[in-house]
């Protein structure tokens, strides 16, 4: 009987080594026209409060990302209409709004559960943030296009792309 079982969990593990892998887009951008079906320029999703639970939807896909304790972070009190952009990026999540000092990065951990990381931004005061996809890699921008940052996978961090003017 036991030689059974180990011959069992043997082609077990010889068929599911077999198993055909192929590529997974988890990529989706809110605050970008071309993204959204109704979206107007610029239009980002807002936060709502049902009870004590602070959320914002994003749209594209109809996921719920709770707000309270980044907004505990932030020192914000919950509540209805703070505007918010999020990407989701290769399955994590980042969770930007003009009211906060940092950007937050949220990874899927366990099931409906999230471990939640702040990053730093590159600049402050850089307002609401228009996400876009550039060479396979996240790029941010400010809204009138004079910033622009692209993600640094590995050590987490935004880059500036933008080179600075003479002058500024």
């Amino acid at each position: 009987m036991r030689k059974i079982f180990i011959y069992l969990v043997a082609i077990a593990f010889i068929v599911s080594s077999c198993a055909t892998v192929t590529r997974f887009n988890q990529t989706c951008l809110t605050c970008v026209s071309s993204q959204r079906l109704s979206c107007q320029k610029g239009e980002c999703p807002t936060s709502f409060l049902i009870g004590g639970e602070c959320y914002v939807t994003m749209i594209e896909t109809g996921e719920n990302i709770y707000l309270n304790d980044i907004l505990k972070e932030e020192n914000i009190e919950p509540r209805n209409g703070i505007n918010f952009t999020l990407a989701k990026y290769n399955g994590r999540y980042f969770v930007f709004s003009d009211s906060f000092k940092k950007m937050w990065l949220l990874e899927p951990h366990k099931r409906n559960t999230a471990k939640i990381k702040a990053i730093e931004l590159p600049e402050n005061n850089l307002g609401i943030v228009i996400f876009e996809i550039y060479d396979n890699q996240l790029k941010m921008r400010n809204s009138d296009g004079s910033k622009e940052f692209i993600f640094n996978d590995e050590k987490d961090k935004w880059i500036n792309v933008k080179p600075v003017q003479a002058g500024e």
